[in-house]
């Protein structure tokens, strides 16, 4: 008799990452943030991931509660919310990153700053103002897992040696 238990999820295939890819690359209704906070509650907020050289970066403000959370503990997640096309509204799919949020050491002067402002700037024009105030600042999420739910019985999973 085996042990081995079989796994809910399937393994992502190239096609599969490219989907993944589209959606990182923008193609999502909105982008949810999950952070830890001082007394170990998982705490959510809108966010707008950049997806940039196959790195994720968010642009947050220090005086954000997740901001906060992230100097706590840095262990967080990005859940993507794509478009629902399904009347079972389980059956829609998703995109859950769970990962590691680190603050990037940048002054606003600094041309790697002023690259990672102008692309945000592209998904949010607002950004071009208010990411330069002192309390804003660029954070890397480096992925740990991947979860892609596709639809039911259409599960995929990937975890990086990181």
């Amino acid at each position: 008799m085996s042990t081995k238990k079989k796994s809910q999820y399937h393994k992502i295939d190239s096609n599969i990452h490219l989907e993944i890819c589209k959606i990182l690359k923008g193609s999502y209704e909105q982008a949810i943030f999950g952070s830890i906070n001082e007394t170990n509650f998982p705490f959510l907020s809108k966010i707008l991931p950049l997806y940039l050289e196959n790195n994720i970066y968010l642009l947050l403000s220090d005086l954000s509660e997740h901001t906060k959370n992230i100097v706590f503990n840095q262990k967080s997640s990005i859940y993507y919310v794509l478009k629902e096309k399904h009347k079972q509204k389980l059956n829609n799919p998703r995109l859950t990153l769970i990962g590691v949020t680190k603050k990037l050491k940048l002054k606003k002067s600094d041309k790697q700053y002023q690259k990672l402002l102008s692309q945000y700037s592209l998904i949010e024009s607002a950004a071009a103002m208010w990411g330069n105030f002192d309390d804003f600042n660029f954070y890397i999420f480096n992925i740990h897992q991947y979860l892609y739910v596709k639809g039911f019985g259409k599960a995929y999973i990937k975890i990086l040696n990181k």
